[in-house]
């Protein structure tokens, strides 16, 4: 575990580490040492001394000249890297003090890593805000703890960063600390795979245990680790407490911050150790005989007769062989060696060359381009044995030179790369470009431009078109373009303009299909556009034999169905590239009169790689503009939507004054009761917006309790087990741990993938050697690699499905999971519980249709309770009221296009409710929530601006940009990055 925490005061910190106090304390040390590049250019080695530690953390240098006197900067960064606690106890109780010098080893690799890769400062020679300049050194004080708070046997090192770093000019300046705080995960991954490494070389086996590549030591019982945490055991009794699950981090990081005992006094460390020992024995567990077998094992342990010693060599050989021969025999893959080359690969450096292929499929399915660093990180997040940090980035390195990776072009003053694109991204942004291109005068006038202002005018009754959507209707009817592009704020009216041109074009003989990423947007163009419409991905596979260059009958039904018809594309800044591209082909293979692409670039983008809308924008397309919201009612509301839309996120939070709450850890519950304190009128007119997956489960759990206890739901309710898909991308898909015992695999796909027949199975097992065995519906037992779907595999394979419960009522309001088109049930698509009775459910979709699902039907799995809207749904609908619920610490949740999103949904009024306002605030100002562009990551196209200072947003007379950011060069050298005010804690 890796946790990372400001140091505030300079002589609290030297008083607290250094040898007067704290090596004498309760945390007695047993190892200090100097550490870091920095260090040895200062000439500090060896143990740590109060006085010197205490000068570098007041900013200063040895020899007392003043580096970092600004009066806001904070003395320095502790990193605390703590050892799984089936080591601490081998180490401190079954007495193996090799893993404390693993431990060791693994921290100083770590370090040697972070100061390379992210040790800089600021230069101010060229921008006075200041540019970005690595230094590649740091001075650091490490310190060798053993105990926890609760006086448990927990082996970790305080690593304490002086905020000071020195320049290639030999200067020394205030350390930049905002790329140790921004990369806090990868240094975790580093070090968790240090260690990992270091342990198993020890003759130890391990088990992944966390997302960043925590672990633990095989072989020491479950009942053991928790015995020896009793911190973590106050924790989750307090988590319990609160309603709170052992699954939720950031929950247990706040309660953890918050019930931190006083440390504790304890001089007689003997006495200590044998009460560890003593409460092990009662245990039943010495760990004796783990601790002989791994040093058997290892080919580092006690000196041997020759034969004994060869003979363990060759079992630790044929052991290394056993485990990686499986990575061997993996089908073809482009990013690795293939063949017979294989077989001159050492087995981690096989599958060193598998884990950074993976890590590159999973960023590249998602973005366009990424940083190395997010690249390293996956790779080491695998938990493959012996991928290390070093291996990974060396491997890197060789996928540049091989074209493989792309360099991206570098904005910062030292010319460093952080960002790689791949050829496929490259050459997918440039088709897309093309097939734009190639639609240029190729589209037919299908109104004359003198024509279509009055007759639009007509087709939309009482409610009359604006300026804006005159000539953006006149430019979809009269451009000589088959493509014609409507950027359109969030609320102007984008439905109305799409209905008045289906009218139009009817009158002419032209069909409009409408088309849309989502079905809740599908339905909305159905119902509000009134015209037929269907999902992206439904339409792609009804015209795939036009994307494939066939020219046969299927080809030709493609061409008859869509002549004719012009194709509306809404919410476009939603469609991937690679859709989008899918699209374009179709539309230019079969002569499309016209596509219309309709949406704003400012709300949410793509799941998968690209921002699409916005590079055919970029491309000067033919394009009209809507910017005038009609959307809201009231000034208040007119004037958050406005701020929002210019990133003037601080003012529009102090325009909503007290709608924004900060509710600390209740936010949640606090959010239900205020939705359930409105009257039922005001209910149905007020959303209730998530910011994410386990907000919106809970808000749904707590509404559901307070309608219950109410009356207002009824019946003693029904138990339901459902599916919901597991967010994995396909190259996940093709790992055995992603699997996990229970859940749910389809296969849909009839060309057998991995060998799997079509159908459905649960889970059974995950082995070592990468097999999953699934039990299929007849209770039979299936094996099968996961690595056996191609590598690169662009079709989804099969889907995966975490199994969980739901109790249903009468009068539950529900949302569809999965489609049943014969029925008229939609994904997203929103029902109400009409009753529970004996033979099955009966329900009334939104449409008013009343049926009964009988107790078996498979679409009573595939629902959940829908009181609460996930903001990432919520793009395109309007509602007269909103309640936004988000976590400051959700920095892929609470970005500026969400909050955009939230702020534009509603007519009348909107709350926000959350942890922490202050600090929500600055997560929203620090993430814009941007997609990448390859073609804009290597410097040929521009398709974003870039981001503007808050005070140039907009202009109203006053300064928008907070105090603490205005630059100030003089001033400025000193402050470092914003740092939280809480601990980070990478796992507990």
């Amino acid at each position: 575990m890796l946790s990372i925490a400001p140091v505030r005061s300079a002589g609290g910190a030297a008083s607290y580490f250094a040898k007067d106090d704290y090596y004498t304390g309760e945390h007695a040390s047993e190892m200090s040492e100097w550490g870091g590049e920095g260090a040895s250019a200062l000439g500090l080695s060896g143990d740590v001394g109060k006085a010197t530690f205490e000068t570098l953390l007041n900013g200063a240098l040895p020899d007392g000249t003043v580096v970092n006197a600004h009066e806001h900067r904070r003395a320095g960064i502790d990193l605390t890297f703590s050892m799984p606690k089936s080591a601490s106890v081998l180490a401190y109780v079954a007495g193996d003090e090799r893993l404390l010098i693993a431990h060791r080893t693994a921290v100083r690799q770590t370090m040697a890593w972070l100061e390379k890769t992210f040790a800089e400062a600021r230069t101010y020679d060229h921008d006075r805000n200041g540019d970005a300049v690595r230094t590649g050194n740091l001075v650091y004080a490490m310190f060798q703890h053993d105990t926890s708070r609760k006086l448990d046997p927990q082996a970790h090192i305080h690593v304490v960063v002086a905020a000071i770093t020195r320049m290639a000019s030999g200067q020394w300046r205030a350390l930049w600390n905002g790329e140790l705080w921004k990369n806090n995960a990868a240094i975790g991954s580093a070090y968790h795979a240090a260690l990992r490494h270091e342990i198993e070389k020890l003759g130890y086996d391990t088990r992944i245990t966390g997302k960043h590549g925590q672990f633990e030591i095989e072989g020491v019982p479950k009942g053991v680790i928790e015995a020896f945490s009793q911190r973590r055991q106050d924790i989750l009794a307090k988590a319990a407490e609160l309603g709170r699950g052992a699954d939720e981090p950031r929950s247990l990081r706040e309660i953890t911050k918050r019930t931190r005992d006083d440390k504790i006094d304890l001089e007689d460390r003997t006495a200590l150790r044998a009460a560890w020992r003593e409460r092990a024995d009662g245990l039943g567990f010495t760990g004796s005989a783990l601790v002989a077998a791994a040093r058997e094992r290892s080919a580092g342990g006690p000196p041997r007769d020759g034969l004994v010693a060869t003979l363990q060599q060759a079992g630790a050989i044929l052991r290394n062989i056993r485990d990686s021969v499986g990575a061997y025999l993996l089908p073809d893959d482009p990013l690795v060696t293939n063949g017979l080359a294989r077989l001159t690969l050492s087995p981690v450096q096989m599958r060193t060359e598998l884990a950074v292929a993976s890590a590159l499929r999973i960023l590249a399915q998602r973005e366009a381009a990424f940083a190395l660093g997010d690249l390293a990180s996956t790779a080491l997040n695998l938990g493959i044995i012996g991928v290390t940090i070093d291996r990974v980035e060396a491997r890197l390195g060789v996928l540049r030179d091989e074209a493989q990776l792309i360099p991206g072009r570098s904005t910062r003053a030292d010319g460093l790369v952080t960002h790689v694109t791949t050829p496929a991204h490259i050459a997918g942004e440039g088709r897309l470009l093309d097939g734009i291109d190639a639609g240029r005068g190729q589209g037919r006038v299908i109104v004359a431009a003198g024509d279509a202002v009055a007759r639009l005018q007509q087709g939309v009754g009482d409610h009359p078109l604006t300026g804006e959507q005159l000539a953006a209707g006149v430019l979809a009817l009269s451009s000589a373009d088959r493509f014609v592009v409507v950027q359109g704020v969030a609320g102007a009216g984008k439905t109305t303009l799409i209905r008045s041109i289906a009218v139009l074009a009817a009158e002419e003989g032209r069909g409009v299909t409408g088309l849309a990423m989502a079905n809740k947007m599908v339905d909305m163009l159905r119902d509000e556009a009134t015209i037929p419409a269907g999902t992206v991905a439904a339409f792609v596979q009804e015209h795939r034999a036009v994307l494939r260059g066939e020219t046969g009958v299927r080809f030709e039904e493609s061409r008859v169905r869509l002549a004719g018809q012009i194709l509306l594309l809404d919410e476009a800044s939603l469609v991937p590239t690679e859709a989008m591209n899918d699209l374009v082909t179709i539309a230019n293979r079969l002569g499309i009169e016209r596509m219309v692409l309709i949406g704003d670039r400012q709300q949410l983008q793509p799941v998968d790689a690209g921002k699409a809308f916005s590079l055919v924008q970029a491309h000067e397309p033919a394009i009209a503009h809507l910017e005038q919201s009609q959307r809201q009612r009231t000034e208040p509301m007119k004037v958050v939507a406005s701020l929002t839309r210019a990133g003037a996120f601080r003012e529009a939070f102090d325009v909503l004054g007290e709608r924004v709450v900060g509710a600390g850890d209740d936010y949640r519950a606090v959010a239900a009761r205020r939705w359930l304190a409105l009257s039922s009128d005001q209910r149905a007119r007020t959303a209730l917006y998530a910011s994410g997956r386990e907000t919106r489960s809970e808000l749904n759990v707590l509404v559901q309790q307070g309608l219950k206890a109410e009356g207002a739901l009824t019946g003693e309710g029904l138990t339901l087990a459902t599916l919901e898909k597991v967010n994995a991308t396909r190259e996940e898909l093709r790992l055995a741990a992603t699997y996990k015992k229970g859940q749910v695999v389809e296969v849909f796909r009839r060309d057998r993938p991995a060998g799997l027949e079509a159908g459905r199975y649960e889970v059974a097992s995950i082995n070592a050697k990468g097999q999953v065995t699934l039990r299929d519906a007849q209770g039979g037992r299936v094996r099968f690699r996961p690595g056996d779907i191609a590598a690169g595999e662009t079709r989804d394979a099969l889907t995966l499905h975490e199994v969980s419960q739901i109790r249903l009522h009468d009068g539950d309001r529900i949302r569809w999971c999965a489609n049943d088109k014969d029925r008229g049930l939609f994904n997203s698509a929103l029902a109400r519980v009409v009753a529970i009775e004996p033979d099955g459910v009966r329900i009334e979709t939104a449409h008013g249709d009343i049926l009964t699902l009988p107790r078996d039907d498979p679409m009573l799995e595939r629902l959940g309770l829908a009181y609460a809207i996930n903001m990432h749904q919520a793009q395109g609908m309007t509602t007269d009221r909103g309640i936004g619920v988000m976590h400051s610490s959700e920095r892929h949740l609470s970005s500026q296009r969400l909050t955009y999103v939230l702020a534009t949904r509603v007519r009348d009024d909107l709350e926000i409710v959350t942890n922490d306002r202050d600090a929500l605030l600055r997560t929203i100002e620090g993430n814009r929530g941007d997609k990448a562009s390859a073609l804009e990551a290597i410097g040929e196209k521009q398709v974003d601006q870039p981001a503007r200072p808050q005070s140039e947003s907009i202009s109203r007379g006053v300064s928008l940009t907070p105090s603490s950011l205005r630059a100030e060069p003089d001033k400025h050298k000193g402050i470092e990055a914003h740092v939280p005010e809480k601990r980070l804690n990478l796992g507990l």
